[in-house]
């Protein structure tokens, strides 16, 4: 059995009516699931087992405190060496943020809030596999550098969102894609790059940790970093000057307009974080090269007058 297409799924009531419909949709999509309670005997049962899963999904209900124990020993077996484990998380707010007490952040591939929408959470099981991986590295390996373009590297682990950007991207430069900051800091050591677009909102490795990892390191320290943020709020804001990156663009922008950005960011180098924000907020751009993108799949014309872009 390929133990990447294998999951333990595990929820103390598996009768619920939405945990019937999401097993149904694994099971369509081609993934086999194992159904256990909360209980460290039941797992123990089957750890040893050859075709013990990689993937686990912990549906969280009721009161996390009574399995205190279960989720410790969860924490241990995502956090064994060398076994590629991934755990997901399903819950309402509160849920996950008590779970994240028990199980760090950092042993969570993804935590989606209930009702999950399930082709997220397919997209997310899929960004883990192997082959995806693979996929990724052969779609890399194969785009030709033109020495006359920027080398950009796009990091989100939103799978759709990233493949769209890069698409986007490629037609005004050299635009390599990573779905994670992991990825990220291990493709940077084998391929320069003029810029880093990271996305601020990213699970186990956040944006900011990604950022960190880069300008901790003297042969990526200057390497320029633009946030990629799906929300403005001051807060975030806030967050993103005090990292002092090179600048952070919306994704909701149109994709004609987002592209522009980058090319402004590279006519414009003197400008700084805010004042970049602020100066090319409403920038304007060639209707040429509106015409140039439109050969992309996604329709920029239509995106730009609807106000459309990320999702």
């Amino acid at each position: 059995m390929d133990t990447n297409k294998s999951i333990l799924f595990i929820a103390e009531n598996d009768r619920n009516f939405l945990i019937r419909a999401m097993l149904k949709s694994l099971s369509d999509a081609g993934y086999h699931v194992q159904v256990v309670p909360p209980e460290v005997y039941q797992v123990t049962m089957i750890e040893h087992h050859a075709d013990f899963p990689q993937l686990f999904i912990i549906y969280l209900e009721g009161s996390e405190n009574k399995y205190e124990r279960f989720y410790s020993y969860i924490k241990q077996l995502i956090s064994e060496p060398g076994k590629g484990r991934h755990l997901f998380l399903i819950g309402n707010p509160a849920e996950i943020t008590t779970a994240y007490k028990i199980i760090p952040a950092d042993c969570v591939t993804q935590a989606f809030q209930r009702p999950v929408n399930t082709e997220d959470l397919l997209r997310g099981l899929r960004s883990v596999s192997v082959e995806y991986r693979l996929e990724e590295e052969k779609r890399n390996e194969f785009i030709d550098i033109d020495p006359g373009r920027k080398t950009i590297l796009l990091v989100d682990d939103d799978i759709v969102q990233l493949r769209a950007m890069q698409r986007w991207f490629s037609k005004r430069f050299n635009a390599f894609a990573v779905t994670s900051g992991m990825e990220m800091v291990a493709f940077l050591k084998k391929t320069p790059v003029d810029l880093v677009l990271l996305d601020y909102e990213m699970p186990v490795l956040s944006g900011l940790d990604a950022f960190q990892m880069i300008k901790s390191e003297p042969a990526t320290a200057n390497i320029p970093v633009v946030f990629l943020t799906a929300v403005d709020d001051k807060k975030t804001v806030m967050s993103i000057i005090a990292a002092n990156p090179a600048g952070f663009f919306l994704k909701t922008m149109p994709p004609v307009i987002l592209v522009q950005k980058v090319v402004d960011f590279f006519e414009h180098p003197g400008d700084r974080l805010a004042d970049l924000h602020k100066k090319h907020s409403l920038a304007p751009y060639d209707p040429n090269y509106v015409e140039e993108l439109g050969g992309a799949d996604d329709e920029p014309e239509e995106l730009y007058s609807s106000g459309k872009g990320a999702r």
